[in-house]
């Protein structure tokens, strides 16, 4: 039996674990640890209390002490992406320090975990001609401790059916790597239409806003963020727009605003997650959050590179 320990900084609704409650099913000689998880948020902590048990549950974890952290295995942390968002409409220039990189750097340099996984939205690769995000990948391989490796990946070819572009920093340690990590190969997208909640039967009149966006959407839609007047979502009957911060998902094919369970379907988490915040709010954290199977599929190929599959 291979244990292994491990701790998520920036923890949201905390689908490292969901990932790794997968790999201990499907993979019967290992087990997991669940150290830490550090968030700031209250409705995000009101989920991992209510869902998660780890050891230690850190609030900003700018204020603790790194030297009190205990050892971990694996890290994973999803730094905050705004700054560096298509969202960031007026694109000011950021300093990859204000996102709690360099906090996620002291944990991987002070603790020297076997492996971490990083990820951020694709727009840090080009923000500023690629100076942060250069900036971020030499301050990994420093002291050459590290194989880093990192990549663009979309939700969608990975086998959940939402558009959602990410990049994935994944380093693991040379003197315990047995074999070269590879990224893994893209899998089959799940039917859009299995992630649609037909129990629900809410209807919710369209907004005389939306009235024009109704109109140039495919016939065959089935999800549309209503928070994009203009767009006419070409290919919203076969895979979700990505899911964000801002709850404006809409089930066309309901005719109503898409659920709580639709939101965790299309980020790989099980249903029956339990809520304890608003639907609004649960929403928001979901929207944050990473896609489990993407981290999954990561894990796995981690682990094969250190022999621990």
């Amino acid at each position: 039996m291979k244990q292994i320990s491990i701790g998520t900084d920036c923890s949201g609704i905390e689908a490292p674990i969901q990932a790794m409650n997968k790999i201990v099913k499907a993979y019967t000689h290992l087990s997991y640890d669940h150290v830490f998880s550090s968030e700031i948020d209250p409705y995000a902590i009101q989920i991992i209390q209510a869902n998660y048990e780890p050891s230690i549950l850190y609030g900003d974890m700018k204020e603790r002490d790194i030297t009190t952290i205990p050892d971990i295995d694996m890290y994973v942390s999803g730094f905050p992406c705004q700054p560096y968002s298509i969202a960031n409409k007026y694109k000011k220039e950021v300093d990859p320090r204000i996102n709690l990189f360099q906090n996620c750097l002291d944990v991987i340099f002070h603790k020297r975990p076997s492996c971490f996984i990083l990820e951020n939205v694709i727009t840090l690769v080009t923000l500023n001609e690629g100076k942060y995000f250069n900036e971020i990948i030499d301050q990994l391989e420093r002291d050459d401790i590290y194989h880093i490796n990192w990549m663009k990946m979309n939700s969608k070819d990975y086998g959940i059916p939402q558009s959602r572009k990410r990049v994935y920093i994944i380093g693991v340690r040379k003197d315990v790597c047995k074999k070269e990590f590879q990224f893994p190969k893209q899998k089959k997208m799940m039917s859009l239409k299995q992630c649609i909640d037909k129990s629900d039967t809410t209807k919710h009149p369209i907004k005389e806003a939306n009235t024009h966006l109704f109109s140039i959407i495919p016939k065959d839609s089935i999800f549309i963020d209503v928070g994009f007047r203009n767009c006419p979502f070409p290919n919203s009957g076969k895979w979700s727009p990505c899911l964000c911060a801002q709850p404006n998902l809409w089930n066309v094919a309901m005719g109503r605003k898409a659920s709580v369970k639709e939101y965790l379907m299309l980020q790989g988490f099980p249903t029956d997650l339990k809520q304890p915040v608003s639907s609004h709010q649960m929403k928001k954290k979901i929207g944050n959050s990473m896609t489990v199977d993407v981290i999954e599929l990561l894990m796995i190929e981690i682990f094969r590179s250190l022999e621990w599959l």
